[in-house]
């Protein structure tokens, strides 16, 4: 039988910005296994941190919409 040697794990998140615009934020995370390791757990750990980057990436480029937007009300 095969073993699994590492852990793979990607995620995209595609927002529409108008205006025929978007915004691709996306995480990986490859992680090798040791012989005690658990392949599912290590799995769903990587898939948590994952996430979590993709989260952060979004909430930055809100950050920088809201930023953007607030310096175009401030020259009306």
């Amino acid at each position: 039988m095969a073993t699994v040697k590492q852990v793979s794990v990607g995620a995209s998140y595609t927002k529409n910005l108008g205006n025929f615009q978007s915004l691709k934020v996306e995480a990986s995370i490859v992680v090798d296994l040791h012989d005690d390791d658990d392949p599912e757990a290590v799995y769903a750990d990587a898939w948590e941190r994952v996430q979590k980057q993709v989260r952060i990436g979004l909430g930055r480029s809100n950050q920088n919409e809201q930023q953007h937007t607030d310096h175009q009300k401030s020259d009306i």
